[in-house]
């Protein structure tokens, strides 16, 4: 029987391995740059060059042609995650992935941003000039002849689902997905909206969030256990995608007064949360009107982020607060209205079903108010008869951010962007520039809502309408910076200079990133590429060696001066191997922040809590007063201390990591529990998983330093990166062809057998850079491989 199961075993063995290697050969034929067909649309032959890391260069004789082009080569080394992509929004990832997918379809569906995109199309179709939808549509066929073409990405075999066209559909949804991965709403005002109802305005003040309870603590009423759920859901949905979330960014551009050379030097690099494929596809288009190096979005036809000879443009997420949630006041006898203006009116409903491959369909009914849709149905997994609706920004006014982002690849000089810039209304964005004429500027492009005085928007707000929005700011009331005086324009997702009487409310990220770019930029005028290189890939975080320091104060108040205590006490903030300070701080951030705030919010939203922006900004705050009422454990009789609480959890981060990592604490390093992984769809599953992901890298850096890798503070003792530099970019105006730099965590394809789908990964972790090449005759010197596209016959 033994030896009976042994075979069966080698067999079924044999068979997994024989199965993974079929679907390997059959379903990844090499991508081929060196193509030469016809490509039906073109009206003159266009040519493609390749250099040395699979960047397409293109050379056509009009826009259109190029952005057909465009479709095409993108499509051939993105089509997976362009398909994926565009199903978020929608709610249909669970056509093609089966049940997995349901819960994360079923909450997109109730956000119901493809009722936005209709409207957006409408509009869209019925305003859009000839000249910008003649380079959408040139880029949708461009797409699509590849979907035509024979050749078919592996993860479409593997899945045994066909490819299908594109659509001016498919891009607004792609849209709509990438501005709601931008909120924190969802994560954060529920928390908040608990703090206040069950603690009360001091106990928030701790956290930096300031409440006037006798204003609104009564109108945002809403459970505990609803609170608790809309945070929960919003998390779990967000960081179980199948593609990344946006995150943060820095970015920073530095006038010729503080530069060695005397030219601009700009500098990029948003965070985004890591995949395989990474986010962005670079490429570079000239045309007898067009010469642009952008980065690309997969299935979207324009440039995020991009530089010409002459300009350069980037962005960071400005964090504006621009999604408001409402609990709606329901009849009693007729659960299906609503009161609203002193009216009774009718909940709108649609019915809507989810097709679940391999499963049964799931049929939905959405709901929703003049406020937006509701978020708190039973179908999303709520048991609670309070009604919650979400107001946003970006399902409320005008998008045209097509228009804006063309506007922005085809601008001549800095004015073009900046208007440009001024029709973006959701997500709110900061528009970095700089240019070769020695302009810099930073514009927060927002269309940021007008709110009555008395509402705090962090908490769930009255639905009945002395809370609603009373318009917008104009785009010249934003927050912006053009020229000034001291020499330099960043931004790091902190909070912007004031635009009236009060800070505008956001979920803006603390200052830890911000202080140190600033701290960085002063301390040198003489600023040269290699500079800005090592400033990108800085890892010192000075407020985290300012609360270790306290942290030491106490505990050696408290008696304790061992060798932990003493390296808390001399650590510079630096997250590098060089000593253990950054392993015991990070435990100790999880155990007393934990110890702080457990016995107030409970197991479940303390969880959600500290997955927030709100646990990044409060931590200086939070650890070092000692006279905020979180230190008192409300489970024991006594009160506890600073002194007692910081004491308790230090002793138990220390024996938790000697049990972890050995008790000879000078054989630990921080980059053994700080790794990288890049994650396919696929290799999630563990037997495709050395196939599909590139990695696990050990690395050093943290949260909030410049060198942004990020993770969440788990119970295990790893931190596993999740997110950071989706890219990092500098372009030096003193030599713009032969000093502009750029690098992705992995590479330009997501096919897997492309000799360009981690050919950037090594690079990437060690902190090198590759050149962005926009002449000729550097391109053709670095070139690799050459398609022609010929008109079709």
């Amino acid at each position: 029987m033994t030896w009976l199961k042994r075979i069966l075993i080698a067999i079924f063995l044999l068979l997994v391995i024989g199965l993974i290697l079929g679907w390997f050969y059959v379903g990844s034929i090499t991508p081929d740059y060196s193509e030469s067909r016809a490509l039906t649309g073109l009206n003159a032959e266009t040519e493609v060059l390749y250099d040395t890391y699979g960047v397409p260069h293109i050379y056509a004789e009009s826009n259109v042609d190029a952005y057909r082009t465009l479709g095409y080569v993108h499509a051939k080394d993105r089509l997976w995650q362009m398909e994926l992509l565009r199903r978020i929004a929608p709610g249909r990832l669970s056509e093609i992935l089966g049940p997995a997918t349901v819960e994360t379809d079923k909450f997109f569906r109730h956000m119901q941003i493809s009722k936005t995109t209709d409207a957006a199309v409408a509009r869209y179709k019925a305003t859009t000039s000839d000249e910008l939808r003649a380079c959408v549509n040139a880029y949708l066929d461009g797409i699509n002849s590849y979907v035509d073409s024979d050749e078919t990405p592996i993860e479409f075999t593997v899945l045994g689902i066909d490819k299908t066209t594109f659509d001016i559909y498919d891009i607004h949804n792609i849209m709509g997905y990438m501005a709601f991965s931008f909120a924190m709403a969802h994560k954060t005002e529920p928390v908040v909206s608990h703090i206040s109802e069950r603690l009360g305005s001091t106990y928030l003040k701790a956290l930096d969030i300031h409440v006037d309870t006798s204003t609104t603590m009564i109108k945002s009423h809403v459970s505990g256990d609803l609170a608790a759920q809309l945070s929960t859901t919003a998390h779990d949905v967000m960081y179980g995608l199948p593609h990344p979330a946006l995150i943060g960014s820095n970015s920073w551009v530095l006038s010729g007064d503080l530069t060695a050379s005397g030219e601009v030097i700009f500098a990029n690099d948003p965070h985004i949360g890591f995949s395989q494929p990474s986010v962005w596809y670079e490429a570079h288009i000239e045309t007898p009107e067009l010469s642009f190096y952008g980065n690309h979005l997969a299935g979207y036809p324009f440039a995020v982020m991009g530089h010409t000879a002459d300009w350069a443009v980037g962005l960071t997420m400005y964090e504006n607060d621009d999604i408001d949630f409402y609990r709606e006041r329901v009849d009693t006898q007729n659960r299906n209205t609503y009161y609203h203006n002193r009216q009774w009116k009718p909940i709108e409903t649609a019915e809507s079903t989810i097709v679940v491959k391999g499963g049964t369909d799931i049929h939905l009914t959405l709901r929703s108010t003049e406020h937006g849709p509701v978020v708190s149905d039973e179908t999303m997994g709520f048991d609670s008869s309070e009604v919650v609706t979400m107001w946003w920004t970006f399902q409320q006014k005008e998008i045209d951010l097509l228009k804006s982002l063309y506007m922005i690849n085809t601008a001549q000089k800095m004015e073009d962007v900046q208007a440009g810039a001024a029709l973006i209304s959701a997500p709110g964005l900061n528009v970095m520039y700089g240019d070769k004429a020695g302009n810099i500027a930073w514009w927060a492009a927002a269309h940021r809502p007008i709110r009555p005085d008395h509402v705090n928007s962090k908490l769930i707000l009255n639905g009945t309408g002395e809370d609603d929005i009373l318009g917008y700011y104009d785009f010249e009331e934003n927050p912006m910076a053009i020229n000034p005086p001291w020499g330099y324009v960043y931004s790091a997702n902190n909070q912007s200079v004031r635009t009236g009487a009060e800070n505008y409310p956001g979920y803006f990220l603390p200052e830890d990133r911000a202080q140190r770019i600033v701290q960085l930029i002063k301390a040198e005028d003489q600023w040269d590429v290699y500079k800005v290189k090592m400033m990108l890939l800085d890892q010192t975080n000075n407020n985290s060696a300012d609360i270790a320091q306290h942290i030491a104060t106490v505990l050696k108040a408290a008696g304790i001066s061992d060798e932990g205590q003493q390296s808390l006490a001399s650590w510079d903030g630096s997250y590098d191997d060089k000593s253990i300070s950054p392993i015991i701080y990070v435990k100790m951030q999880l155990n007393l922040l934990k110890d702080i705030m457990i016995d107030e919010l409970g197991e479940d939203m303390f969880t959600n809590f500290k997955k927030t922006h709100l646990a990044k900004r409060c931590y200086h705050k939070l650890f070092t007063d000692a006279t905020h009422p979180w230190w008192d454990d409300t489970t024991t009789a006594a009160k506890e201390s600073q002194q007692d609480i910081i004491t308790r959890a230090y002793e138990r981060s220390l024996s938790e990591l000697k049990t972890q990592l050995g008790a000879d604490l000078s054989l630990w390093r921080w980059s053994s529990l700080h790794t990288l992984e890049h994650v396919h769809t696929l290799g999630a599953n563990e037997m495709l998983r050395p196939y599909f992901n590139v990695g696990p890298y050990e690395v050093t850096s943290s949260n909030e330093v410049i060198n942004n890798l990020l993770f969440h503070l788990d119970e295990d003792g790893t931190y596993e990166v999740h997110g950071g530099p989706s890219c990092r970019r500098i372009v030096d105006f003193a030599d713009v062809s032969g000093n502009s730099w750029s690098i992705l965590p992995t590479g330009q394809s997501g096919r897997v057998k492309s000799a360009h789908y981690k050919d950037q990964a090594d690079m990437y972790v060690a902190g090198e850079y590759r050149r962005k090449l926009i002449n000729r005759a550097d391109i053709e010197q670095a070139m690799t491989n050459r398609s022609v596209f010929r008109v079709s016959e």
